[in-house]
């Protein structure tokens, strides 16, 4: 004679086929590549980066059905240039890691509308080599007299406005006396 299910093994048969489908789905939308194109420009390697500081700014980066709003920290100790991002309620976007000149690239929930490359390059000319953007065709860099900068792309078709919340320089350790 057949044995018959619980009222909550059935329910947990019928549900355990749904949960890896979520499961599969949540996988393939973090390997999905991020919305928009990833815009040339060149990363100033670590080790050339002055001082070792944290940075808040707010950005907002604008295209074509692109309005997006993140608040941006950036740490830099040693030769590591750390770049959080966070949305309006404060959900970690992505942790953005460059070392030297290879950079890694954490998406916690997944697909992002922009790829965040393209800011760690527009922060790149915007603090860290501001005369690079003038020799790049169709970026356009404008600094206001409040301190917001804005990055035009032209080519990539977006641009990103950069508002500064604050600076903090780390103190350098005293190295042994003479």
């Amino acid at each position: 004679m057949p044995r018959r299910m619980s009222g909550a093994g059935w329910c947990l048969a019928w549900l355990w086929p749904l949960m890896g489908c979520a499961s599969l789905g949540l996988g393939l939308a973090r390997a999905l590549p991020d919305g928009g194109r990833e815009c040339p420009g060149a990363l100033v390697p670590t080790q050339q980066i002055e001082g070792e500081f944290l940075l808040r700014q707010h950005v907002r980066v604008q295209g074509e059905n692109l309005d997006w709003r993140l608040a941006l920290v950036a740490q830099k100790r040693g030769d590591t240039l750390i770049l959080i991002a966070l949305d309006a309620f404060g959900a970690k976007e992505f942790v953005l890691t460059q070392h030297g000149s290879d950079v890694v690239v954490e998406r916690p929930r997944g697909r992002l509308p922009f790829p965040p490359i393209n800011l760690l390059r527009d922060l790149h000319r915007a603090r860290f080599s501001p005369g690079a953007a003038a020799s790049e065709p169709d970026v356009t860099l404008l600094r206001s007299e409040d301190g917001a900068v804005t990055i035009q792309h032209a080519r990539c078709g977006y641009t990103a406005t950069w508002i500064a919340l604050g600076e903090t320089p780390f103190a350098v350790p005293a190295g042994p006396g003479p």
